[in-house]
Formats: C-alpha cells, sequence, structure tokens
C-alpha cells in the first residue's frame, strides 16, 4: 500500500513540475516583491511563531538568478534584512521527498529547485522548509533565547542564531542545501529514481541500557537468613626473618584475628618482638565497631576525632549519631575513620575544565560503559563548568569527561579525567551529625603485654549543615584540659573559593585555616597554623596549558616554585627550588615509536652538582642509566617473552671506597595472578662480581599454596657489604566459617566488611539439612541475583564445597535462578532476605530437592482423551498446588512436584486415581494416567 501511495506521489510531482514549466516568471516576481501582502498558510505561520522572530526581522532569501548568490566572499547568511528577489526569477517550487540515508522520513515536502530531465539545476542553491530539515536530520530544538536555539542530534549538537534564517514566501523558513552542509556537516544529493533528497545522516547506535529503569528492591515478607552471633572468622601470621653470616636469624611478627559478635565485628592484633618468645608480644588492637547508615559504635583501640597533643594510643568507647544523611562509606579499607564517618555519602562537587569553543563536553560516569550525567557547549570563554554533581564512593575517580570537537558525536572524544572542586565534610541544609567519645591514654612499657591506662580524655562535637553553603561545627574536649572547638566549612554554590576552618580554645590556641581559590588554569590554596606561632603556606599552582605548568610555594620563611616547560615536540625544560637558595635545572628529551622509545634527562643544580638518567628501548632489548655525583646504576636487559628476562647490572658508590658491582641475573614471572594481582611465581637467579667480592643472589615469591604468600630473598654480595645475607617474609591466614580453610590474606577488609558463604547441596532426602552423603552442587555458579543485579563468576570466590561473595554490611534481597540448577534439582525457596554484618560471611546453606514431573493422559469413562481439561495436584501438607491443561489428545505434564502426598483433581472434581505419593527413591519422571469416572 505505501508503495503505491509513493508512486502516486511521484507522478503528481512529475505533472507539477511540468505545470512550473509554464507558470509565468511574472508570478513569482509578484510573489517576491509583495511578501507582506500574501497570505501564508498555516504551518508556515506556526513555523514563525515557534521561532519568536518577526516576519520583518528574518531576511528574504537570495533567489536563483542573483549573480551575487553564494558568492565566497558573501556571507551564507543574511541577518535583519530584507531581500528583494530578481525580477527575472523563474525557480518554482516542486514536492519531493526527504531521506536519511535509505529511509524515508518526509514525504511531499515542498522545496524550490529545479531539475533539468535526471539531473538536479544548482544543486548547493535548493531551498528546504527549517521543521522539515530538523525532522530529516533527527534534530530537536531547544529554546535558548529569544534568537537562538540548540538543535541536538545523536552525532551533533550546535547552537544556532535563528535570525540567520531566510523566509520564503511560500515555504517559509527555509535553508539551502549548501547551509546544511555548512551548519550540520551533512552531505546531501538529488536522487532521481527515489525522487527525492537523499541525506547522508551518520548511523548511530542506539544504546538503551541508560534507559532501563532499575527495579525496586523489595524485601519485606521475604524469609530471612540472619548472620551468626559469634564468630572466628579468620585468623592470619606474619612472619618476618633477616639474618647475615656474622648475625643470628632474627625474626620478629604480627598475628591478627577478626570474627563477629552480635552484628559487630572484633579485631585483635599483636605485636610479636620474638615470634617464638610469647612474652614479648604486646596487644597492639583490640576493636568492636558497628556502622549503619544512621549510627556507628566503636569499643576498645580507636583513634581520636580532635587533634590529640598527649602521647599514647586512645582506647575507649565512640558514638556517632546521623541525622538525615548516609556516610560515606569505607568499606574494605580496613581500620575505623571516624573523619569519613562524618562527611556525607553523597557529596556535591563542582568539574570544570578548558576546552575549544564549540566543543561540546560531557559529563560521564564509568569509561567503559559511559552513563551520561550532563553536557555543555563550551562558549567564546573556553571554559566549561559542572555544578552539583553528585559524588559518591570514590570521589574523583569515576567520573569522566568526554570532550567532542564542534560538537560532534559520531567522532572520538578526548577523554579526561573529571576534575572536582570538593569539600567533603560540607553537609546539606538541615543535615547534622553528633560525636561523643570518652576513654584513657594507653602507653606501652618493653615487654608489656598489656600497658597502662593512665590519662581520661573524651570529647563531644556537633556539626550542622546550615546552608547549602555554609556546615558549621561545635564542641568541646578535654585532653590534659578543657578546650572548646569550633569548625567551619564554606563554599558557595557555583563559586571556585572553599574555607575550611577549625580550632581548638582553651589555656592555648590551635587554629588550622585552609582556604583555596580554583578556577581554571589557576588555584591558589592559602594554609595556616595559629598555635604557639604563626605558620602561613601559600601555594599557586598554574595548570592551562599542557605545555606549561608552574608553581609557587611560600611558608614566610622561603618561597619554593616549580617549572615545566615544552619548548619543542620532544624538548621539556624544567626547573625547581628557592628562590633564595639553591635552584636545580634541567632539560629532558623524549620520543616513541612503534618499536622504541628514548628519554633522557639532566638536571644541574646553581651548587654545581649534576644528576643525568637515560632510558633507552629497542624492540625487546632495553637500557637504562641513572647517576649523580657519588652514585651511578646501568642496566641492560632482553625479554625473551612476557615470563622470562634476562638482566645485566652495574652499579657505582664512590661514596663508599669507590666500590662497584656487577649482578647477571635471570628473571622469571608466571603469566598466571591470583584475583588480587599476585603472581602465582616470581622470582630472580644469578651472580655477582664487586669490589667486595663475588656470590649468588637470588628472590623467591610464591602464592601457590593457598592461604599462604612467601617472599625471600638471598644475597651472596652486596654494592656496600662483604657479608651475605637472607630475608624471609612469610604471610599465611586460616578460614574458620565452614570448616578450617585457607584464607585469603585480606584480613583488614573484614573489619569493615562482609559477604555470603553459599553451600548449595543436592537434598535427596528433602529434610532441608546436608546429611553426610549428599554432595555440594559445584557445576555451575550463574544462578545467583542480589538486588536484582546479577553475580558473575568473576564476582564469586570459588572453591570447592563454597562460593563466596563479598558485600558491605546491610540487607540483600538474594533470588536463585531456577536454569543454574539441574532440572531435576530446584531450590526449595528461591528469594529471601540476608543480613550481612562487619566481621563474618553470613552461611546460606540452599537444599536443592529434587523435582518430580507426573506426565500421563486424561480420558473419560470410555476411554476417550479430553482435551483443555485442567488437571491440578493439591500438596496435602502445603496446599500449594501445580497445574496443568491437557492438549487435544488429553496429555497433561505435572512439573517441578517435591515429595510428599497430592490430591488429584481435573476440573476441580476428584479424579481416578486422586492421589498420589511421592517418595525419595521414585524416579524424577513418572507416567500417571488420569480417568475422570
Amino acid at each position: 500500500m505505501f508503495l503505491k501511495i509513493n508512486n502516486y506521489l511521484k507522478i503528481l510531482c512529475f505533472f507539477n513540475l511540468v505545470s512550473c514549466s509554464f507558470i509565468g516568471k511574472n508570478n513569482l516576481i509578484l510573489a517576491a516583491e509583495l511578501p507582506n501582502q500574501i497570505s501564508l498558510n498555516e504551518e508556515n505561520s506556526q513555523k514563525q511563531i515557534l521561532i519568536k522572530t518577526p516576519l520583518e526581522n528574518i531576511s528574504q532569501p537570495k533567489y536563483f538568478g542573483d549573480e551575487n548568490f553564494g558568492d565566497e566572499n558573501s556571507p551564507i547568511f543574511l541577518t535583519q534584512t530584507t531581500s528583494t528577489p530578481p525580477k527575472d526569477d523563474h525557480i518554482a517550487t516542486f514536492i519531493i521527498g526527504l531521506n536519511a540515508g535509505k529511509r524515508n522520513i518526509r514525504d511531499g515536502v515542498s522545496v524550490r529547485g529545479e531539475v533539468k530531465d535526471k539531473d538536479a539545476i544548482n544543486f548547493d542553491k535548493w531551498l528546504i522548509p527549517y521543521d522539515d530539515v530538523l525532522q530529516t536530520l533527527k534534530f530537536t530544538s531547544k529554546s535558548i533565547s529569544d534568537h537562538e536555539v540548540e538543535l541536538r542530534s545523536p552525532f551533533k549538537v550546535i547552537h544556532f542564531d535563528t535570525n540567520k534564517l531566510h523566509n520564503d514566501p511560500e515555504l517559509g523558513l527555509v535553508l539551502s542545501t549548501k547551509e546544511i552542509k555548512d551548519i550540520f556537516g551533512i552531505e546531501s544529493k538529488f536522487d532521481w529514481r527515489e525522487y527525492a533528497i537523499v541525506f547522508d545522516v551518520p548511523e548511530i547506535k542506539s544504546d538503551k541500557s541508560n534507559n532501563i529503569e532499575k527495579k525496586p528492591v523489595i524485601i519485606t515478607g521475604l524469609p530471612k537468613i540472619s548472620p551468626p552471633n559469634i564468630t572466628l572468622s579468620m585468623v592470619e601470621q606474619r612472619a618476618n626473618l633477616t639474618g647475615t653470616t656474622t648475625s643470628d636469624l632474627k625474626n620478629q611478627g604480627t598475628l591478627s584475628a577478626v570474627g563477629t559478635i552480635l552484628d559487630s565485628s572484633w579485631f585483635l592484633r599483636l605485636n610479636q618482638s620474638d615470634i617464638t618468645d610469647s612474652k614479648t608480644w604486646q596487644l597492639s588492637d583490640l576493636q568492636i565497631l558497628k556502622q549503619t547508615d544512621s549510627i556507628d559504635y566503636y569499643l576498645g583501640s580507636q583513634p581520636t576525632f580532635w587533634p590529640s597533643s598527649s602521647g599514647g594510643d586512645f582506647w575507649g568507647f565512640t558514638t556517632i549519631k546521623r541525622y538525615g544523611f548516609s556516610p560515606f562509606p569505607t568499606y574494605g579499607s580496613g581500620s575505623a575513620n571516624i573523619g569519613q564517618r562524618l562527611q556525607p555519602e553523597r557529596i556535591y562537587g563542582t568539574v570544570t575544565g578548558r576546552a575549544p569553543p564549540g566543543t561540546l563536553a560531557r559529563l560521564v560516569k564509568g569509561l567503559y560503559k559511559p552513563t551520561p550525567i550532563a553536557e555543555q557547549l563550551v562558549d567564546i570563554s573556553g571554559n566549561y563548568r559542572f555544578d552539583n554533581v553528585p559524588v559518591g564512593r570514590q570521589i574523583g575517580t569515576n567520573y569522566q569527561v568526554l570532550l567532542y570537537a564542534d560538537g560532534v558525536l559520531t567522532a572520538k572524544p578526548r577523554v579526561e579525567d573529571a576534575r572536582f572542586n570538593l569539600l567533603p565534610e560540607q553537609l546539606s541544609i538541615g543535615t547534622s551529625a553528633l560525636i561523643v567519645s570518652g576513654g584513657w591514654k594507653r602507653h606501652l612499657n618493653n615487654n608489656d603485654f598489656l600497658g597502662d591506662f593512665t590519662q581520661f580524655s573524651g570529647g563531644i562535637k556537633q556539626r550542622w549543615g546550615l546552608t547549602k553553603d555554609l556546615t558549621v561545627g561545635l564542641g568541646g574536649i578535654y585532653d590534659s584540659s578543657f578546650q572548646g572547638l569550633t569548625e567551619l566549612f564554606y563554599q558557595p554554590q557555583k563559586s571556585p573559593f572553599r574555607a575550611n576552618i577549625s580550632g581548638l580554645m582553651g589555656d592555648k590556641i590551635n587554629i588550622n585555616t585552609n582556604l583555596s581559590w580554583e578556577q581554571s588554569p589557576l588555584k591558589v590554596t592559602v594554609s595556616s597554623v595559629i598555635a604557639d606561632d604563626i605558620k602561613l603556606n601559600t601555594n599557586v599552582i598554574w595548570d592551562g596549558n599542557p605545555n606549561f605548568y608552574a608553581t609557587l610555594s611560600n611558608d614566610l620563611k622561603s618561597t619554593r616554585y616549580t617549572f615545566d616547560f615544552q619548548i619543542l615536540k620532544h624538548l621539556k625544560f624544567n626547573s625547581n627550588g628557592d628562590l633564595s637558595k639553591d635552584k636545580n635545572f634541567g632539560v629532558g628529551y623524549s620520543s616513541s615509536s612503534r618499536n622504541s622509545s628514548t628519554s633522557a634527562l639532566v638536571n644541574i643544580n646553581t651548587n654545581a652538582q649534576l644528576n643525568w638518567s637515560l632510558n633507552q628501548t629497542l624492540g625487546k632489548l632495553s637500557f637504562n642509566h641513572s647517576g649523580n655525583q657519588s652514585s651511578t646504576s646501568s642496566q641492560l636487559s632482553y625479554v625473551f617473552n612476557p615470563s622470562q628476562s634476562l638482566i645485566f647490572k652495574y652499579e657505582t658508590l664512590n661514596s663508599f671506597q669507590n666500590a662497584n658491582l656487577l649482578s647477571t641475573y635471570w628473571r622469571y614471572t608466571s603469566p598466571m595472578q591470583t584475583k588480587y594481582g599476585e603472581n602465582l611465581w616470581q622470582g630472580e637467579l644469578g651472580y655477582r662480581m664487586g669490589s667486595l667480592g663475588t656470590g649468588l643472589y637470588g628472590t623467591l615469591g610464591t602464592t601457590i599454596l593457598p592461604g599462604i604468600l612467601l617472599q625471600a630473598r638471598y644475597e651472596g654480595v652486596s654494592l656496600n657489604s662483604d657479608q651475605s645475607s637472607l630475608s624471609i617474609q612469610l604471610v599465611s591466614s586460616l578460614g574458620f566459617q565452614g570448616g578450617i580453610t585457607p584464607g585469603d590474606r585480606q584480613i583488614e577488609r573484614f573489619r569493615t566488611q562482609g559477604g555470603l558463604l553459599i553451600k548449595p547441596f543436592l537434598d535427596r532426602n528433602s529434610n532441608g539439612k546436608r546429611d553426610h552423603n549428599e554432595e555440594i552442587y559445584h557445576d555451575n555458579s550463574d544462578f545467583l541475583m542480589i538486588n536484582n543485579e546479577p553475580v558473575t563468576s568473576l564476582q564469586l570466590d570459588i572453591h570447592k564445597d563454597n562460593l563466596i561473595v563479598r558485600l558491605p554490611p546491610g540487607i540483600y534481597r538474594v533470588d536463585l535462578d531456577p536454569a543454574g540448577f539441574p532440572p531435576d534439582f530446584q531450590p526449595a525457596i528461591s528469594t529471601f532476605a540476608v543480613q550481612v554484618v562487619e566481621g563474618s560471611y553470613t552461611p546460606i546453606f540452599i537444599p536443592l530437592q529434587p523435582a518430580y514431573t507426573l506426565a500421563g493422559t486424561l480420558t473419560d469413562s470410555k476411554g476417550n482423551p479430553i482435551g483443555g481439561a485442567k488437571v491440578e495436584a493439591i500438596d496435602n501438607s502445603s496446599k500449594s498446588s501445580v497445574i496443568s491443561i491437557t492438549n487435544n489428545a488429553g496429555v497433561f505434564y505435572l512439573e517441578q512436584l517435591r515429595q510428599g502426598t497430592y490430591q488429584l483433581k481435573v476440573n476441580a472434581k476428584s479424579a481416578e486415581p486422586n492421589t498420589i505419593t511421592i517418595k525419595a527413591d521414585a524416579n524424577t519422571l513418572q507416567e500417571l494416567n488420569l480417568k475422570l469416572p
């Protein structure tokens, strides 16, 4: 049907073109001379209303036949003028199609131009209605001012002055094909077969991922799995052994343990001056920690929230209460950071930068699958700025700015890391935080396990977000004496200025001030400390050009500077030092190609002291050399493959009896790594010859044994010693959840992080417990969804009898995908909630119970099959039911049945037989024929 209509339109276009050839040119002249007397059609009137520009203020088009039209010296657009078309103009309007590539976008569009036979005459000067151009090129229009709009498409974004549009008395607001190319960068041509103007619109692959709304995480009403009350989760022993030919082997280490107690984590660390003598052991840390979104508890060893002037470490109790905001997470970062827990999780920063005018700056989150956050066309100032950017768990590292030259989105953008102007302590208006702390200072003596608790210290502080720009804090502390505490954090909206002021005032005054102004390319910071004396430090940084970087710093005693200047493409000059004292000057050279690279640096100071370096690579061969007045080091290496290389190294030390040392060794690094980036094997083996003797040299590192890291180093001789030496570092850890297993040597993470320990097993007798002969299911790990997000194998620690997922504390929704399990064994419960706490994994046992299928035929009393009937199996214990509808042959399948007794009904009536019992030893597929009495 569409093709027929299209053919009819082409026929009409042909007759219209023929009729236009007989129209007198005087008719067109009259239309051009009296534009205000012509009744414009409704469509054109609407176009002019949308643009909000008076008709008399929009320029009239230059018509075909005007000798000045399209002249290279004349502007493309005529603004704020009224042009009169020449009286000999004979170019008419006609109907044509508009295509974007092979797709027809608009049919029956009136344009002004001329076609002779199959050729377009003066195609660059054809006039096309403005709105039809936008629709065909997939541009949307957004008004910025009375005469300026932002035109946006999937491939380009520009600002356009609507005063530059022409007004055609018949077509309304128009653009020529040449202007379309100049403005939008889109080529076009006339296709006589399609009888259409074909625009070469770039094809953009649609990315619908950003438009998918995440499902809400619903845990209300779900069965809940709670963590254990008390656990010993992991123990880790670190040992260091060192010795020489003239000294005994010395050992020292640390012993750490972590676990859970009453939904909190506990952590213990012992310092061992001599691992073999327990009398030398000292208690370093003992802490119980509970962190939630609204409140935190710390009991035991911990830092103070105020700058302490008295010695010793602090042991006591601290609580933090937050009102109206969630804290900045510290999951996986080890020990508690009380200062960060007073900061909001979501910080609103400002991103600034520079780019050439006309560049589209797009702020995105995530580089591999970027999610657009905001974008801006860079104006004539060359600056871009994004205000109120929410910064989450990783400040300043999870945002990038994509810079598209000339707003062309199909071109490869330049990627820059987002530069944030942040004040992390700032709270939003109406929110606050309260912290209360009290305890004693501890002092350790030699061979004293616990130490002495002598001096009480404590404090209270509350911080308020008074306005969007201002956060203040007030409180008091006791630390040898009473002192008042004040804080002020100020960052005006849309301003590069920041202020951070804090102070303690009592018998002594200690005020810290940090002021900064950061407006690319200039950054100025002023820091001061007012205590017994005044300390002032001023820093100025200029970073406005990739070829020029400079800093200036003053602390009232001296003025220091750094200066880097790219003189030529491969040549750089640098200088640093004190303006009134020593200074350093250097010249650097660097170049690279596909198979080679060279870099060299020479520095000299005002005391005529030299230092230099040279680095050269050529294919698999590399040479490195560095030196100064007292020492030199040269190394030549050849890489056989990514795992093996041969190295020659020569060192000299003039300050030590002109010592020298030549080392030759082979280096091996295994290609396989642990999930934490550690090589399974790495080592060096060689021989040394020098002024102090000769000897073997070797290193060894391995993580091949689960839960153990071993590093060893042996030197038969060194540059400054003729003594052979041996050092060994051993780190071993054991996990104690679900049995004794090798640990992952990440014990610090457990202090603020937890996770799930998942054990799916084949529950053959359907009792919900793992019996001795029921094996763990580990054929597939892709069955887990947490908070509606699938968990991949890369996020799992896969062990022989369990799967481990590391998670921050909280309550999670867990869904089990039946497709990830054998068809004959399915989980009894597929959706539940799990609570995760610090210090341990929450065990989840997933009994995979046999799933039975009853298949058969339903017949009537005469043996005829019954189609379309509802066959139902009702569990006597749970009253749940499984339903199947028979096909025309009366065949039904009752699937996913568990062990037990079921009532059998057909269309809510009893059938024969009317019950069936499924036992543990039954076949998973059984035949059962039903009959209606």
